[in-house]
Order: structure tokens, then sequence, then C-alpha cells
């Protein structure tokens, strides 16, 4: 009598064998698992296979007792945050479709589809990591409601990741029986606790260039307030992280502390206050008196986790005024974009002349904007001067270097340095197929001067970015990125999609003016 064969914990639900055959859930048809496990099988003697839809096989499961229980979906969970968490995702977007739900992974800036569910299976993982595994405000999971958890405890997730935020939005979704669908958006908070070493060579590794390093280093033994900028998941919580723990180790004679609404990562070193909310509409409000509570507390230096609310940005700026560095991240995008963020958050809050109040020498000290761009895989990369070799309708070159982003590339790339640029490669083992082989930082570092607050102040900020760029030689993030495509280390394509702009912008926006005919040319990188 033939025994069947230890099934492997990813195929779990979705493979079953009985009376000699194996049957297959539709959704996993594929799966380099499932393709290992029938050779096995096969060896073992059992080879007939039957694929059937998700629906068909529950139904089989049922029939057979082996229907999916609360720890089989919870055992789901747990693999997919094991997986993604392997392969080095930051995110795991879950949608709700209505008959089917599908999972997306965030690997390298880029999304890609890792698998797709039945719907009910899949409503069954969002309530279980929702309700059953997370430490959220709400106890109850409602679809058609948005909510925020967060995923601590240890018992589901693996070493090396410190925790895991999770937030619930209702979407339209007209194949739905109810009309409503739910994505649960899952960000991966690695732990970096063992970070080491001073902090310009920490910040050399997040891809800081060494102007850059200067500037913060310079920032670090200032008071005032610093504020960093960028898009969600471009890397703002780690280098905040980084700074932090770096003046708390240099300066041990001094009080750090942090307010977090929830905090993200452990920070030695600093003593880490949490903003206890209680829904939406109050959170401004007790972020302030958070903010208060921290400065009654003696700090030498405060940071703030992120400013998103007018209370907020008026406790930073008090805070400042008050002789304390104070360090904090906002959206916004680009550094001298945040001041335009900061006075329509001020003006929120019915601060009198905001602009006097903000762009003060004794209160703003520095503004820096960063982003997140793939590095090119050293293994399989391919040199830039190959892929124009190739004929022009040649389908790889088209997919790798369309024309446009190949006519920005000479527009703008030293061509002394034109041998070193190199775009993505088709994938290897080194790289587990992506073409890619980790992140790196391109920035916008900003240390205030008088001139440039005066300008700000007076609503100058043209005059702002051309004395940041001539005076102080400023680098954009745009231009930063370029000079890593001269180095070869990253994909122009790709560097234009995580940048929202073209390469030959910065060159661009030196002039006062665009006529049409330059804006024709920017987006074909041919102006001259």
């Amino acid at each position: 009598m033939q025994s069947s064969p230890p099934l492997p914990a990813s195929l779990n639900g979705h493979v079953m064998v009985c009376e000699g055959i194996v049957h297959v859930s539709e959704e996993v048809r594929r799966t380099p698992e499932l393709l290992s496990f029938l050779s096995y099988c096969s060896r073992r003697g059992i080879s007939e296979q039957k694929i059937v839809n998700p629906a068909q096989f529950q139904k089989l499961r049922v029939a057979r007792g082996q229907a999916r229980t609360e720890s089989d979906v919870q055992a789901l969970a747990v693999e997919l945050i094991r997986t993604a968490h392997a392969l080095g995702a930051s995110d795991i977007h879950v949608e709700d479709h209505g008959p089917f739900v599908s999972v997306d992974l965030r690997i390298l800036t880029m999304v890609q589809r890792h698998r797709v569910l039945m719907g009910d299976e899949g409503r069954a993982l969002i309530r279980c990591i929702y309700q059953t595994m997370s430490a959220s405000a709400e106890a109850q999971y409602s679809p058609g409601k948005r909510q925020d958890g967060r995923i601590i405890s240890r018992n589901y997730l693996p070493p090396g990741l410190h925790s895991i935020r999770l937030h619930t939005e209702p979407l339209e979704c007209a194949i739905s029986d109810q009309g409503i669908g739910t994505f649960l958006a899952m960000r991966l908070l690695y732990d970096s606790t063992h970070a080491k070493g001073a902090l310009s060579s920490r910040l050399t590794a997040l891809g800081y260039s060494a102007r850059h390093v200067a500037r913060l280093e310079f920032l670090t033994q200032r008071s005032g307030l610093t504020l960093l900028s960028g898009p969600t998941g471009s890397g703002k919580s780690t280098a905040l992280k980084h700074i932090m723990e770096c003046m708390a180790l240099d300066n041990p004679e001094k009080s750090f502390l942090s307010i977090e609404d929830p905090p993200e990562f452990p920070l030695e070193g600093v003593k880490q206050v949490r903003v206890l909310t209680d829904g939406d509409l109050d959170r401004g409000t007790e972020y302030r008196r958070a903010i208060a509570g921290a400065m009654r507390s003696d700090p030498d230096t405060l940071m703030l986790g992120e400013i998103r609310y007018p209370e907020a940005a008026m406790a930073a700026v008090d805070a400042a005024q008050t002789g304390h560095g104070v360090w904090t991240t906002i959206h916004a995008n680009s550094a001298i974009g945040i001041v335009q963020r900061m006075l329509s958050l001020l003006n929120s809050a019915r601060c009198p002349a905001p602009a006097e109040y903000l762009c003060d020498h004794t209160v703003l000290a520095g503004l820096l904007h960063q982003r997140l761009i793939p590095l090119l895989c050293p293994s399989c990369k391919i040199p830039f001067q190959e892929i124009m070799r190739r004929r022009e309708d040649d389908a790889f070159r088209n997919s790798r270097l369309p024309r446009h982003v190949a006519a920005r590339v000479f527009r703008t790339v030293d061509p002394a340095r034109m041998a070193q640029v190199c775009v993505r490669g088709e994938g290897c083992t080194a790289c587990n197929s992506q073409g890619f082989s980790g992140l790196a930082v391109v920035a916008e570092v900003i240390a205030t001067d008088r001139t440039i607050l005066s300008h700000l102040r007076h609503g100058e900020i043209e005059a702002a970015i051309r004395h940041w760029r001539h005076e102080q030689n400023g680098l954009s993030f745009v231009e930063h990125a370029v000079s890593r495509i001269e180095e070869g280390v990253a994909d122009p394509r790709i560097t234009e999609q995580r940048l929202g702009v073209p390469l030959n912008f910065a060159q661009a926006i030196e002039d006062d003016l665009l006529t049409g005919n330059e804006l024709d040319q920017l987006a074909s990188g041919s102006m001259k």
C-alpha cells in the first residue's frame, strides 16, 4: 500500500494526496515547490495528478475532512511573512477582489505578483492577520472600514524582522457580491539594531555621497529643526534611526528622546515615547501633548517619528525655538518642498506669520530629501554600449533601454564615463533572477544659512535653490542618481521610474521658463 509523501508546509491546503492521486489546487500548479513535490511523488510510485480549480479543491478537502481551519489560515499567514522576509520584500499587498484575493510583494521598490487565493481563503487570511495576529486598537476587523494595526509577536515574525505595520482600506469592487473589497498593506520593518560604526560609515552604506555625509555630520552638531522628506518607503525612518543612534553614542552625556506613533524600530541610547491615540480625530492633539510632555522630560535632542498634523508642526517649531535639536520626517517632493509643506501645516494650525516663525536661523537647521533606487546585480548587468549595438527594433533592447531613455542618457551622462554605464540584465542565480542586488539612497541635503532662509522667508524659492546649488555646491537627488548611473551601478530606465522625473530634469530647471518646445525636448532627452 502506498503511503502519502510528506507535504511541504507551503503547499498545505493547496495539495492533497488520496487514493494514489495527487489533487492540486490550480493556484499552485506552477510553483517550484509543487514541481519538486510531484517529482518526489513520482519516485514513490504516485504519478497520477488532477489539477482542479480552487473551489473544487476546497469542496474535496471538506469531503475528506480536511477543511481549512483557523490554524491553517494562521500557518498560511506566517508562511507568507517568512517568504516575503526571505525575498527581502519591503511590503506585502493583499487585495480582496471578491471572487479572488491577490497577494503582491514589493521587492527592491518594484511590486510583483506572488500568488492568487480564492476569495474566502483570502478574506480569512486578512481577518486572521488583523484580528488574531496583530496588536490593534480595534479588536474586530471591519472590511468596509479603514483600520491600522501592528504585528509585534515573535510567534509570527522570523528573526531579523522587528515588526509589521498594517493598514486596511475599503475598495470599490464591482465584481464583489457587496461591491466592496479590501486592500491590506503590510510594511515589513526589519531589525537593524545590529548596525555598528560611525555615522559616516552608516550613511555611506545607505548610499549617501561624501558631500551629503559632511553636511549631515555638521547638522548633528547644531541645534534647531532638521526635516527628512521622501515618498513612502524611501528609507526615511532607517536614516533617522542611524542618525539618532550615532548622536546618542557620540554624546552619552546628553538625553535623547523620541516621540513615535507607534515606534517602528528600537533605538539604542534613545528613550522612546509611544503616542497613545484613540482614533484619527484625536491623533493630532495627542501628538502635541506627547511632544509637550517630552519637553518637560529634560531632553537635549528630540526625534519625532513623522509630522502629519498641524499640531505636530507647531510643537516641532516650538521645541526648536527653545534651543533643542529636533529631528523628524515629513512627506514632501524635494528638500525645498519641505518648507512649503511646513508652511501649509502651520497655516492650518493658525500660526501667525508662519514664514517668519519657521525660516529663522535659530529654528530651521536642515532640509533633506531622499529616494531609493535599485542597484544593478554586478553578475548579470549589461554594458550600455553593448545594448546600443543591438538592432533598433530588438525587443530586449527596447524593453531595457527605450529610445527616449537612451536619448536622455546621452544628454546627461559625462561622455568620459559612458563606458561605465550599464543596464539591467536578464537576472541570474546571484540576484534571484531580479537583475538587482539591493537598494541605495539618492538624496539632496541643505544646511540652511541666513541667505537661504531670507529667500524662503520672502517666498523667493528659485533664488533659494540657486544659492544652494551654486554657492553651496548643492546636489539634487536627480543629479545624485545620474552619478550612480555613471558609476555603472544604477539602471537608467528603472532609476527614472523611481525618481518620477526624467534624468535631464535637473538641467532643464536651471531655466526660469520652459517653452512648449523645450518641454517636448525634455521628454525626448534631446535638449540642446
